[in-house]
């Protein structure tokens, strides 16, 4: 049965965790009246539908029910519409436009996970202060207010549990750096405490009682992929955490572990995956600033030379349709691999960023310089 402008009014102020008072007050009218208005006692003036639609974020034609909410093939034009926004290089403004057109479709589709989950990747892009590439400062503090709102609605609405899972995770990051100490820990409790399972763990308990076993290792490489994924994030993370507290040589010894890690896994490889892309920059970027703090010049420069090695050379010699020759890995394509660096800045940008600004005046470093912009 549609429901009524009414239930759709209750529905939204229920979702966004609004009281009928709080709402009354939004919209200058009194508590009674949306009590009214939710009991189908009465209807809201004419005057009254805009604001109405602009206290929920959405449009006029959800309140009169002329849209349907699940309507996937509709959503993902509207995803792949705002995707086609962006270009290379991409800049903070562009994905701003992509996320301003996230939320059009929102206003059309309140609910639904798929754009709430769009706007929330996109929106701690823009609104997470660490992200050096991509942060909003004129817009950051306005997105994360906005994220915190469809981050609550993705777990009161989704039953995906990685979906919900992820709004819990950027909302502890959000709050975190936004000094929101006690939401933040609110999120951080959610998790579980083992974290040695995944969906590709769980594919391959059973595909292996289907006794489908060439299912089962695939889905184990895969599963060790993600593993990886998180070890080597991890350990990215507590290097700069060492860093901050000036323990260069426990910082430059943890990076060393992730690409000596790299290098172990894929020994046998002509070329190396770029798995040292991480989410916090490029290990070797990460690696020679860390040996500038710490004094070590010529250590430095080592680390950008190999940044520069691999981005010109190995980088370009890659085929993506190539799976690595380790066995820990070698059902899973090269593709897969790609994706991070896809995301990162172009190697000029990288070595002439303002931390290696003390090099200039070197003949090593203004080699490198030279060697990419020539």
């Amino acid at each position: 049965m549609k429901e009524t402008m009414g239930q759709i009014i209750r529905r939204l102020r229920k979702e966004r965790n609004l009281t009928q008072e709080e709402l009354a007050e939004q919209l200058g009218v009194t508590f009674q009246a949306v009590s009214k208005w939710e009991n189908d006692s009465g209807m809201p003036d004419i005057s009254q539908v805009v604001p109405i639609a602009h206290a929920f974020g959405v449009s006029t034609d959800v309140l009169f029910g002329t849209f349907e909410v699940n309507d996937t093939e509709e959503v993902w034009k509207i995803v792949n519409s705002a995707q086609a926004l962006l270009t290379v290089p991409l800049t903070a403004a562009i994905l701003f436009e992509k996320y301003r057109a996230l939320q059009e479709g929102l206003k059309l589709y309140p609910n639904n996970t798929i754009l709430l989950l769009q706007c929330l990747e996109t929106g701690i892009a823009l609104a997470y202060p660490e992200n050096e590439e991509l942060y909003d400062a004129e817009h950051a503090e306005t997105i994360y207010h906005e994220c915190i709102r469809y981050a609550n609605l993705m777990i009161s609405c989704s039953n995906n549990t990685s979906d919900i899972m992820r709004a819990h995770m950027i909302m502890v990051s959000l709050h975190s750096a936004y000094g929101n100490f006690t939401e933040a820990l609110s999120h951080v409790e959610q998790f579980p405490y083992r974290a040695d399972f995944n969906i590709h763990v769980m594919y391959a308990d059973y595909a292996h009682w289907q006794k489908d076993y060439v299912t089962e290792s695939k889905s184990c490489q895969y599963g060790f992929l993600y593993y990886l994924e998180g070890m080597l994030n991890i350990n990215t993370k507590l290097a700069k955490s060492y860093m901050l507290q000036k323990k260069y040589k426990d910082a430059a010894s943890t990076l060393e572990t992730s690409l000596e890690m790299i290098q172990c896994i894929f020994k046998d490889n002509e070329v190396l995956p770029p798995i040292h892309y991480r989410e916090y920059g490029d290990l070797h970027m990460l690696l020679a600033e860390i040996y500038l703090k710490d004094g070590n010049t010529d250590k430095a420069l080592s680390q950008l030379e190999k940044m520069v090695d691999y981005d010109l050379n190995d980088c370009a010699a890659m085929d993506g349709n190539t799976p690595t020759k380790s066995p820990l890995l070698n059902l899973i394509p090269h593709g897969l691999y790609r994706q991070r660096m896809d995301r990162q800045q172009y190697l000029v940008t990288k070595l002439t960023d303002p931390r290696f600004d003390s090099l200039k005046m070197n003949e090593r470093y203004q080699k490198l310089v030279s060697l990419i912009s020539g």
